[in-house]
């Protein structure tokens, strides 16, 4: 009998070894879990595992295979194009993980995580209205260049023209060599509304990124003598002398506010 008991209670210890060996805690010990996310930054495909930590580890999607490299507690690819996290995202994976001496192949999708916002194209710079020549010209080599421009046009206050504005301080230059001025407003009071005036060109000049400047000399109520200065994105300022001389005297009113358009005006409404 001795003997017998023995020999049970050496057989009962290996089935309970064996039971050990296949216990719930001994295999939560074995098992890998492992979830997968896109990094943030949209560069790499961030691997978390839980349970045993493996000694070395890849992620495989088809024909690829992405070696990961431990950092910290995380397990990542190397960086990727944004084209190429965007084509594993969502897509099932398989982690295969080498823990002890076995390899261990483990299943997951690629989750999406927050990635960068597409790069929008940057704004086109605002075109230029006037050709660049490259270098600054004055006198009538500029008049020759810049004539098309101011007498086939309006310097206005108010582009897309009164009563589309309160009001509208409007200058206009004809291919005739006569200028106008009208002021048209919405207050209360008779508008300005003048007829056409000659001019006489006094001077010119444009400089090398297009832009240009203008003087001459009409009659009204005595001599007046106006310089308009033009932007390459239409813009005009100008000053103006009454009965003063340029030379020696500051002008009596300067100008500001005002777009240069295409098409002489006059004061129709």
């Amino acid at each position: 009998m001795g003997r017998f008991v023995k020999s049970v209670l050496v057989l009962l210890s290996l089935i309970g070894m064996a039971a050990g060996l296949m216990s719930p805690a001994a295999q939560a010990k074995t098992k890998v879990s492992a979830t997968v996310v896109a990094k943030a930054s949209g560069t790499r495909i961030v691997v978390k595992f839980a349970g045993a930590k493996p000694k070395k580890a890849k992620l495989v999607s088809g024909k690829k295979r992405y070696k990961l490299t431990r950092i910290g507690k995380k397990w990542r690819t190397k960086k990727l194009s944004s084209k190429s996290v965007a084509a594993l995202t969502g897509k099932k994976v398989k982690i295969k993980a080498t823990i002890g001496n076995k390899t261990r192949t483990l299943k997951t999708r690629v989750v999406g995580g927050t990635t960068p916002p597409p790069t929008s194209p940057p704004a086109p710079a605002p075109q230029a209205l006037f050709p660049a020549p490259g270098v600054d010209q004055i006198g009538n080599p500029a008049w020759e260049a810049i004539k098309g421009y101011f007498l086939d046009s309006t310097f206005t206050s108010c582009p897309s023209a009164w009563p589309n504005c309160f009001s509208e301080e409007r200058y206009g230059h004809f291919a005739n060599l006569t200028q106008v001025y009208c002021r048209l407003t919405s207050a209360p009071g008779a508008d300005i509304t003048n007829y056409p005036r000659p001019m006489e060109i006094l001077g010119a000049e444009q400089k090398a990124d297009g832009s240009w400047g203008v003087s001459y000399y009409y009659e009204y109520g005595g001599a007046h003598i106006v310089t308009w200065y033009v932007q390459t994105d239409g813009s005009v300022t100008g000053r103006e002398w009454y009965r003063t001389d340029p030379r020696y005297d500051p002008p009596t009113y300067e100008y500001s506010g005002l777009v240069w358009i295409r098409g002489a005006k006059d004061c129709s409404y």
